[in-house]
């Protein structure tokens, strides 16, 4: 039998969230189970998985020394998964999450350790707050592999439902940067119907989806210039093939940038090259604005390019004017 005395920290919490900080190496069925079939008492009586235990109470757990040390271990799941992630704001049903460039959003066959979604999963078990067996905390919009900045996650079915009402009602405002070719001189409003023509490739197709981007010039530099964007709609890879429309196509995009494939296959550079692109601002349908900080590497690559420091910060000030 193993026996723990309730601290201070644990004070106020209920019963099961205790338990299974404790044998994070049991599934949550497993908890209610042990809870169920009174192998887990306090102050040696049988116990509801939603008591609130206090500072002092006694806690038994009856199962072998030899088996709480293994099951104290965290899921194999979990091994290996970083969480130490960037979080720009958390409430009890969501939050923000800066994404840096070169991690996919969502897990994919063969990798899924170094994924947003296991990091932040990995974030919320290590705090306590996977407590639910019916909704796993999820991202309700995703960023491409190479483009850094905003994620929101929702922890709850009910504000993933609010939140995506919102992004598909247009009520969540978001905001780019992207470094582009050449010098642009006016903003302008960029439409095109759009459609996935492959795993990975999205075209104009007169059989697509309207989208529509609104982009606005900031500063210049090096025959380059990094404008600042807003999505009237969410398609994949849409400012991408919208800047390339625009006669812009982003910095060392591979992918729809013909120049900087050709300069890949020349000099055989590809990996770790890839376009410069940010999300940097949400407005919630409240007001609520979040921001992201241009990452460490794009900003390495502005200044290599003769961006200046106030230019830099006149980006990060960014905000589209009203349409």
């Amino acid at each position: 039998m193993v026996e723990h005395v309730i601290t201070e920290m644990q004070d106020g919490k209920k019963l099961h969230r205790v338990v299974r900080q404790m044998l994070p190496g049991v599934p949550l069925s497993g908890i209610y189970k042990m809870l169920r079939t009174g192998r887990v008492k306090l102050n040696g009586k049988k116990a509801k998985s939603e008591q609130v235990v206090s500072t002092g109470d006694l806690l038994s757990i009856w199962m072998q020394e030899e088996d709480y040390e293994e099951v104290r271990k965290s899921p194999k799941k979990f091994y290996g998964v970083d969480s130490n992630i960037d979080v720009l704001c958390e409430t009890d049903g969501w939050m923000a999450v800066n994404k840096p460039a070169g991690v996919l959003t969502h897990d994919a066959p063969g990798e899924y350790k170094n994924t947003l979604v296991s990091q932040v999963l990995a974030y919320l078990y290590r705090a306590d707050q996977l407590s639910s067996d019916t909704f796993t905390p999820a991202p309700v919009h995703r960023l491409d592999r190479n483009t850094s900045g905003i994620v929101l996650f929702a922890k709850n079915g009910v504000v993933a439902r609010e939140l995506s009402d919102a992004l598909q009602s247009r009520d969540v405002e978001k905001s780019y940067l992207a470094l582009v070719v050449g010098t642009v001189i006016k903003g302008g409003t960029v439409r095109s119907r759009l459609e996935r023509v492959s795993g990975n490739r999205t075209e104009v197709s007169d059989e697509g989806v309207l989208a529509m981007t609104d982009y606005y010039p900031i500063a210049s530099a090096g025959e380059t210039t990094v404008v600042g964007l807003k999505l009237v709609t969410g398609r994949t890879h849409q400012i991408r093939i919208h800047m390339r429309n625009a006669g812009h196509p982003l910095v060392d995009d591979v992918k729809y940038n013909p120049s900087a494939w050709r300069e890949v296959k020349r000099q055989g550079i590809e990996s770790g090259v890839h376009q410069w692109l940010h999300a940097l601002r949400v407005v919630l349908r409240d007001g609520q604005e979040i921001v992201a900080p241009i990452p460490e590497p794009m900003r390495r690559k502005l200044k290599s390019l003769g961006y200046s420091d106030a230019q830099i910060r006149e980006m990060e000030g960014f905000r589209p004017p009203s349409r």
